[in-house]
């Protein structure tokens, strides 16, 4: 296996997992204040930055993980592998179902008046509990990376 494409999965799961933690963080903190200018800044700041380090480093990770995988001989051929396409493509679908068709429907929302609403309220604590399961689900892929269990 090349160890640049290792070096790449590293840096690609690294801006995945990094940004998924933080933008949850990120949009929990601006909400806290209640303050439309913030909460409306934070949520463009999340949209951005999901496009340039979620995706990039989702994209990134497939890309070099199934490389490594058909390494190893398919992830038909390690349970593991497995285990951790199921996890990823599980929180992708969260991402591209859930939480971006709500970040979305906020922006407008936030757009279109001065105030937060109750509808801006009601997404956000779906956008809240689906994005702690879509955030908690590719930590257990980092265990199954590094420990490779048979």
């Amino acid at each position: 296996m090349a160890p640049n494409l290792k070096i790449i999965h590293l840096v690609c799961a690294c801006l995945f997992l990094g940004n998924v933690i933080v933008s949850g963080v990120w949009a929990l903190l601006a909400e806290r204040t209640r303050n439309h200018a913030i909460i409306q800044f934070s949520n463009r700041m999340v949209l951005i930055t999901d496009a340039m380090f979620t995706l990039v480093g989702a994209v990134g990770v497939v890309w070099t993980g199934h490389g490594m995988a058909l390494h190893l001989g398919g992830e038909a051929s390690h349970p593991w592998i497995q285990w951790s396409y199921g996890l990823l493509s599980f929180s992708g679908l969260i991402w591209l179902l859930v939480l971006v068709p709500i970040q979305l429907k906020q922006y407008t929302l936030l757009r279109a008046s001065d105030t937060v609403g109750e509808e801006y309220w009601r997404l956000s604590r779906i956008w809240q509990a689906a994005g702690a399961l879509a955030t908690v689900l590719p930590l257990p892929i980092v265990y199954l990376m590094v420990t490779k269990p048979a």
